[in-house]
């Protein structure tokens, strides 16, 4: 088994919080990555952090960006096991992507504006080369052949992400704890389970046995 990792976040942009207003969801983007330690870290989302579009396809960093910016955004990491023939599949296709975005300028794979809107209308609007955050991570997921998504990607909202059977909840905290826990691996293990104690954030649907904070893995009992 191999397994995918699911970053999931909840910013104080207008998106943001409009999304939050709408839905009431504790997380309302997310970002998908093949490694532990989140090196291949990549959604959609904007382009500079300073701005909310253009937006598109990009690789995101838990220390640099909009991320580094605001290191107070709240976060949880879920992971999600899958067998290694789902899992090339969807790395395969998530680093196609982002290989020919980056061939292209920037110009092949752009955000769903429009999606958004029909998302919340139950109204699936697939166009090609649009996408938003959900919809992108949840096209990976089905294409494992291992994860049953309970509707079509195009109506998948961040926050239903973690509810799926396969979902384990690793961790839970702040951009900023996250980022200094990838950046610290020599970090010890008290002083990283001290960092990572919160009880104010939001539970995702199932959480790991046991978790190994000091190279973020899953290890179960």
């Amino acid at each position: 088994m191999k397994t995918i990792y699911l970053l999931l976040t909840r910013s104080q942009t207008c998106l943001s919080r409009t999304i939050h207003a709408l839905t009431g969801d504790s997380y309302t983007h997310v970002s998908v990555a093949f490694d532990e330690a989140l090196t291949t870290l990549c959604s959609f989302a904007r382009y500079d952090a300073r701005f909310p579009l253009p937006a598109g396809l990009v690789r995101e960093q838990p220390t640099a960006g909009y991320y580094g910016a605001h290191p107070q955004i709240p976060c949880a990491l879920v992971a999600v096991e899958v067998s290694e023939a789902g899992y090339a599949r969807a790395r395969g296709r998530a680093e196609a992507m982002l290989a020919r975005q980056e061939a292209t300028a920037r110009r092949t794979y752009r955000y769903s504006v429009l999606g958004l809107p029909a998302c919340r209308a139950g109204l699936p609007l697939r166009r090609k080369g649009r996408y938003f955050c959900s919809q992108f991570v949840s096209e990976l997921l089905a294409l494992t052949g291992d994860v049953a998504l309970p509707g079509p990607p195009e109506l998948m909202r961040p926050q239903e992400l973690t509810q799926l059977p396969e979902a384990v909840c690793l961790w839970r905290g702040t951009m900023g704890e996250l980022a200094a826990r990838c950046a610290q691996p020599g970090l010890t293990a008290e002083a990283s389970s001290r960092m990572m104690e919160h009880t104010d954030i939001h539970a995702c649907e199932r959480e790991a046995t046991r978790y190994d904070l000091q190279n973020l893995r899953v290890r179960r009992a």
